[in-house]
Protein backbone atom coordinates (compact mmCIF):
# COMPACT_ATOMS: atom_id res chain seq x y z
CA UNK A 1 0.00 0.00 0.00
CA UNK A 2 1.34 3.88 -0.76
CA UNK A 3 2.99 5.59 1.98
CA UNK A 4 2.93 9.24 2.57
CA UNK A 5 6.47 9.28 3.19
CA UNK A 6 7.53 8.56 -0.29
CA UNK A 7 5.61 11.45 -1.51
CA UNK A 8 7.34 14.27 0.52
CA UNK A 9 10.21 14.63 -1.38
CA UNK A 10 8.64 15.35 -4.45
CA UNK A 11 6.14 17.77 -3.10
CA UNK A 12 9.43 19.52 -1.39
CA UNK A 13 11.00 19.58 -4.55
CA UNK A 14 8.12 21.53 -6.15
CA UNK A 15 6.93 23.83 -3.65
CA UNK A 16 10.65 24.64 -3.14
CA UNK A 17 12.84 23.63 -5.69
CA UNK A 18 14.52 21.54 -2.91
CA UNK A 19 16.37 18.00 -3.40
CA UNK A 20 18.96 16.42 -2.02
CA UNK A 21 20.08 13.00 -2.00
CA UNK A 22 20.65 11.04 0.88
CA UNK A 23 18.60 13.73 3.17
CA UNK A 24 15.42 12.47 5.51
CA UNK A 25 12.52 14.54 4.61
CA UNK A 26 13.00 16.44 7.60
CA UNK A 27 16.16 17.44 6.42
CA UNK A 28 14.86 18.38 3.17
CA UNK A 29 12.19 20.24 4.80
CA UNK A 30 14.43 22.45 6.63
CA UNK A 31 16.78 23.00 3.75
CA UNK A 32 13.43 23.99 1.94
CA UNK A 33 12.93 26.95 4.12
CA UNK A 34 14.80 29.35 2.50
CA UNK A 35 12.87 29.26 -0.78
CA UNK A 36 9.81 27.60 0.29
CA UNK A 37 7.89 31.25 1.22
CA UNK A 38 5.93 32.67 -1.62
CA UNK A 39 3.12 35.42 -2.03
CA UNK A 40 2.27 36.15 -5.31
CA UNK A 41 -0.66 38.80 -5.69
CA UNK A 42 -1.74 36.81 -9.11
CA UNK A 43 -1.84 33.60 -7.25
CA UNK A 44 -5.96 33.56 -4.92
CA UNK A 45 -4.28 31.17 -2.81
CA UNK A 46 -2.42 33.96 -1.09
CA UNK A 47 0.87 33.38 1.33
CA UNK A 48 2.04 30.00 1.20
CA UNK A 49 5.18 28.21 2.76
CA UNK A 50 6.48 24.90 1.27
CA UNK A 51 2.71 24.55 -0.07
CA UNK A 52 0.61 25.30 2.82
CA UNK A 53 -1.41 28.28 2.28
CA UNK A 54 -2.08 30.55 5.35
CA UNK A 55 -5.66 29.76 5.37
CA UNK A 56 -5.31 25.91 5.75
CA UNK A 57 -2.27 26.39 8.50
CA UNK A 58 -5.13 28.43 10.24
CA UNK A 59 -7.50 25.63 9.55
CA UNK A 60 -5.26 23.32 11.15
CA UNK A 61 -4.35 25.22 14.13
CA UNK A 62 -8.00 26.08 14.62
CA UNK A 63 -8.84 21.96 14.97
CA UNK A 64 -5.63 21.79 17.55
CA UNK A 65 -7.37 24.67 19.61
CA UNK A 66 -4.21 26.96 18.40
CA UNK A 67 -4.46 30.27 18.12
CA UNK A 68 -4.81 31.54 14.49
CA UNK A 69 -1.35 32.24 13.18
CA UNK A 70 0.54 35.33 10.87
CA UNK A 71 2.59 35.34 8.73
CA UNK A 72 5.18 34.79 10.64
CA UNK A 73 3.95 31.71 12.40
CA UNK A 74 3.63 30.17 8.91
CA UNK A 75 7.39 30.54 7.87
CA UNK A 76 8.00 29.13 11.02
CA UNK A 77 6.51 26.48 10.59
CA UNK A 78 7.97 23.03 12.31
CA UNK A 79 8.57 19.91 9.84
CA UNK A 80 5.85 17.92 12.06
CA UNK A 81 3.09 20.25 11.84
CA UNK A 82 3.85 20.16 7.79
CA UNK A 83 3.96 16.78 7.54
CA UNK A 84 0.54 16.88 9.57
CA UNK A 85 -1.53 18.73 7.62
CA UNK A 86 0.18 16.58 4.66
CA UNK A 87 -1.23 13.43 5.95
CA UNK A 88 -4.42 14.25 7.64
CA UNK A 89 -5.84 17.01 5.85
CA UNK A 90 -4.56 16.11 2.05
CA UNK A 91 -3.55 12.03 2.12
CA UNK A 92 -6.43 10.94 4.52
CA UNK A 93 -8.94 12.73 2.73
CA UNK A 94 -8.07 10.21 -0.24
CA UNK A 95 -7.94 7.72 1.88
CA UNK A 96 -4.23 7.41 0.53
CA UNK A 97 -3.11 4.74 2.94
CA UNK A 98 -5.13 1.77 1.14
CA UNK A 99 -4.06 2.68 -2.36
CA UNK A 100 -2.18 -0.21 -3.55
CA UNK A 101 -0.21 1.52 -6.30
CA UNK A 102 2.53 4.35 -4.73
CA UNK A 103 2.00 6.53 -8.02
CA UNK A 104 -1.89 6.43 -8.34
CA UNK A 105 -1.86 7.61 -4.67
CA UNK A 106 0.96 10.51 -5.36
CA UNK A 107 -0.60 11.69 -8.68
CA UNK A 108 -3.89 11.95 -6.80
CA UNK A 109 -2.75 13.54 -3.35
CA UNK A 110 -0.58 15.87 -5.55
CA UNK A 111 -4.13 17.38 -7.00
CA UNK A 112 -5.80 17.42 -3.70
CA UNK A 113 -2.79 19.62 -2.68
CA UNK A 114 -2.84 21.69 -5.13
CA UNK A 115 -6.59 22.20 -5.92
CA UNK A 116 -8.29 21.32 -1.73
CA UNK A 117 -10.31 18.15 -0.93
CA UNK A 118 -12.76 19.34 -3.62
CA UNK A 119 -10.94 17.64 -6.35
CA UNK A 120 -11.77 14.78 -4.87
CA UNK A 121 -15.21 15.10 -7.11
CA UNK A 122 -13.54 15.78 -10.04
CA UNK A 123 -11.01 11.96 -9.48
CA UNK A 124 -14.56 10.57 -9.14
CA UNK A 125 -15.67 11.84 -11.87
CA UNK A 126 -12.76 10.21 -13.96
CA UNK A 127 -13.70 7.32 -12.11
CA UNK A 128 -16.98 6.91 -13.37
CA UNK A 129 -18.30 7.08 -9.18
CA UNK A 130 -21.08 9.17 -7.67
CA UNK A 131 -18.85 12.74 -7.40
CA UNK A 132 -19.52 13.50 -3.44
CA UNK A 133 -15.97 14.10 -2.12
CA UNK A 134 -15.99 11.11 -0.39
CA UNK A 135 -13.51 8.67 -0.36
CA UNK A 136 -15.23 5.33 0.61
CA UNK A 137 -15.22 1.92 -0.26
CA UNK A 138 -16.89 2.30 -3.64
CA UNK A 139 -14.05 4.71 -4.76
CA UNK A 140 -11.10 2.95 -3.61
CA UNK A 141 -12.59 -0.45 -5.05
CA UNK A 142 -12.41 1.54 -8.79
CA UNK A 143 -9.20 2.58 -8.07
CA UNK A 144 -7.76 -0.46 -6.60
CA UNK A 145 -9.37 -2.44 -9.27
CA UNK A 146 -8.86 -0.46 -12.62
CA UNK A 147 -6.93 -3.02 -14.83
CA UNK A 148 -4.68 -1.77 -15.62
CA UNK A 149 -3.48 0.10 -13.32
CA UNK A 150 -1.59 2.32 -15.59
CA UNK A 151 -4.93 3.12 -17.83
CA UNK A 152 -5.59 4.47 -14.80
CA UNK A 153 -3.28 7.17 -14.58
CA UNK A 154 -3.13 8.06 -17.72
CA UNK A 155 -6.79 9.07 -17.07
CA UNK A 156 -6.27 11.14 -14.26
CA UNK A 157 -3.15 13.01 -15.43
CA UNK A 158 -4.89 14.21 -18.58
CA UNK A 159 -7.75 15.35 -16.39
CA UNK A 160 -5.23 17.08 -14.10
CA UNK A 161 -3.71 18.77 -17.05
CA UNK A 162 -7.05 19.93 -18.63
CA UNK A 163 -7.80 21.23 -15.41
CA UNK A 164 -4.71 23.73 -15.65
CA UNK A 165 -5.81 24.08 -19.23
CA UNK A 166 -9.36 25.42 -18.28
CA UNK A 167 -8.02 27.54 -15.35
CA UNK A 168 -5.64 29.51 -17.80
CA UNK A 169 -8.14 29.89 -20.30
CA UNK A 170 -10.88 31.52 -17.26
CA UNK A 171 -8.11 33.56 -16.46
CA UNK A 172 -7.69 34.91 -20.30
CA UNK A 173 -11.10 35.84 -20.32
CA UNK A 174 -11.55 37.44 -17.45
CA UNK A 175 -8.51 39.55 -18.28
CA UNK A 176 -9.33 40.39 -21.33
CA UNK A 177 -12.66 41.43 -20.85
CA UNK A 178 -11.86 43.52 -17.53
CA UNK A 179 -9.63 45.59 -19.91
CA UNK A 180 -11.95 45.07 -22.95
CA UNK A 181 -9.47 43.94 -25.69
CA UNK A 182 -7.10 41.59 -26.66
CA UNK A 183 -4.19 41.55 -24.40
CA UNK A 184 -0.80 40.86 -24.97
CA UNK A 185 1.52 37.83 -24.05
CA UNK A 186 3.66 40.22 -21.58
CA UNK A 187 0.32 40.89 -19.97
CA UNK A 188 -1.29 37.70 -19.67
CA UNK A 189 2.29 36.18 -18.02
CA UNK A 190 1.68 39.42 -15.57
CA UNK A 191 -1.82 39.65 -14.77
CA UNK A 192 -3.55 35.99 -15.30
CA UNK A 193 -2.67 32.44 -14.37
CA UNK A 194 -1.29 31.63 -17.90
CA UNK A 195 2.23 32.86 -16.12
CA UNK A 196 2.05 29.66 -13.74
CA UNK A 197 1.01 26.85 -16.83
CA UNK A 198 4.31 26.28 -17.40
CA UNK A 199 5.10 25.23 -13.79
CA UNK A 200 2.23 23.44 -13.42
CA UNK A 201 2.75 21.38 -16.36
CA UNK A 202 6.32 20.97 -15.38
CA UNK A 203 5.13 19.63 -11.68
CA UNK A 204 3.02 17.39 -13.78
CA UNK A 205 5.33 15.76 -15.51
CA UNK A 206 7.32 14.84 -12.80
CA UNK A 207 4.12 12.15 -12.07
CA UNK A 208 4.98 8.68 -13.65
CA UNK A 209 3.46 5.75 -13.54
CA UNK A 210 5.29 2.92 -11.63
CA UNK A 211 3.92 -0.98 -11.09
Amino acid sequence: MAQVDKLIPTIIKWEAGTTGEGLTNEQLFEKARKTGYGNDPVDAGGATMIGVTLATYTAYRKRMKKPAPKIKDLKAITYEEWRDILKTMFWDKMKADDIANQSIANLCVNTVWGSGAGYIKTIQGVLGVKQDGIVGNITLGKINGWNPQSALFDKLWARRKKFFEDIVARSVADYERKVGRKATEQELLRHTYKRFLKGWLNRLNDFKFEP
